[in-house]
């Protein structure tokens, strides 16, 4: 499962850059706290750039029965019970967090998005309790286990348009002990909140100046900044008000690659038209990859199989085979070279 999730990151993305993973430990317990942009494909990421086998905290709304329930636990995913889920469900997260003691017991792994939801903006916004809780749960139960937090911070080009790009930034292990033990346990976690906080903005853009938000990003958006250059991106947000619209516009190339692409949609057109429909549906909009990415590993694949069959009903297995072999070619070519329209 981790390896077809990896294929269809590669075909959902044009480019996925990994820096900083010589700060992940390889052994003992880990906190993954990353930004969240992009709903399940934050999610997906992490995982997918690590060696570490990571349990996953997701909203409990997505356990909808037993089958699925049963089909993500395989996957190490974790319901969270929020009080929308229904006040008697909270209690439930006491099981939940026992569960999550252990898997850090036991030197596991465990993602969470502190932000408690996600947002398009370019900023870090205030952190929930909850991983510092898990932590001094742990600590209570295990105090003489050491606990690292890996800051995580994910910059894409574009969250919403195909193909995206990323980048991946994993910042250095924050040892969780040094702001929380069993004699010091502030359940305010101010000096613990404070301090990851920090670390994620080093690893991602973070717009401090929210009153002029907007303008900034679409300064930055006419100037064809590189959001996954997180360097050269900070070095422009800092003289950003002496930037105007004008002088930063630049003229649209010519792509050579444009008739593959157009080729790649005519083999397409059936699932293209789906996506249309579908995408038209989304409510929330952060979902829009989350839904790309799903009809990439699910719905794509299974059309192009059926067009191979119908090619070796009339033709034989040698054409068969050479026209998949051209869909995965094409899908390749237009994932890598089509420009993304910010």
């Amino acid at each position: 499962m981790k390896s077809y999730i990896k294929i269809g990151l590669f075909f959902l993305h044009k480019k996925i850059a990994v820096f900083g993973k010589e700060n992940i430990p390889e052994n003992g317990a880990v906190l993954f706290i990353g930004n969240h942009q992009n709903a399940l494909i934050d999610a997906i990421l992490i995982p997918t750039t690590t060696k570490r086998k990571i349990h996953f905290l997701t909203r409990a709304s997505a356990f909808v029965n037993k089958l699925v329930s049963n089909f993500l636990g395989s996957l190490n995913l974790i319901p969270v019970y929020r009080i929308r889920d229904g006040i008697k469900t909270i209690q439930k997260n006491t099981a939940i967090f026992d569960q999550c003691f252990d898997i850090l017991k036991e030197e596991g792994a465990i993602q969470i998005f502190a932000e408690g939801n996600h947002d398009l903006k370019r900023q870090i916004r205030p952190l929930k309790k909850g991983f510092a809780r898990i932590i001094l749960g742990t600590l209570r139960k295990y105090p003489n286990l050491e606990i690292q937090i890996i800051p995580v911070g994910f910059n894409y080009d574009s969250h919403l348009n195909f193909p995206s790009s990323v980048s991946i930034y994993y910042g250095k292990p924050i040892l969780a002990n040094n702001f929380l033990t069993i004699e010091n346990s502030d359940l305010r976690f101010t000096e613990i909140m404070n301090e990851v906080t920090l670390a994620l903005k080093k690893v991602t853009l973070h717009i401090e100046d929210s009153a002029n938000y907007d303008k900034i990003i679409e300064k930055l958006n006419t100037h064809k900044v590189d959001y996954t250059n997180l360097t050269e991106t900070r070095k422009i947000v800092k003289k950003i008000h002496s930037l105007t619209l004008k002088s930063v516009i630049h003229n649209r190339k010519i792509n050579w690659f444009a008739p593959f692409h157009i080729l790649a949609k005519l083999n397409s057109v059936f699932p293209l038209l789906i996506w249309t429909y579908l995408k038209s549906s989304i409510n929330d909009i952060v979902f829009t990859n989350t839904f790309r990415f799903a009809l990439i590993t699910t719905l794509f694949p299974f059309f192009y199989l059926i067009q191979t069959a119908v090619v070796y009903y009339f033709f034989n297995l040698k054409y068969a085979l050479i026209y998949l072999v051209s869909c995965i070619l094409l899908g390749i070519i237009s994932t890598k070279t089509m420009d993304v329209n910010l």
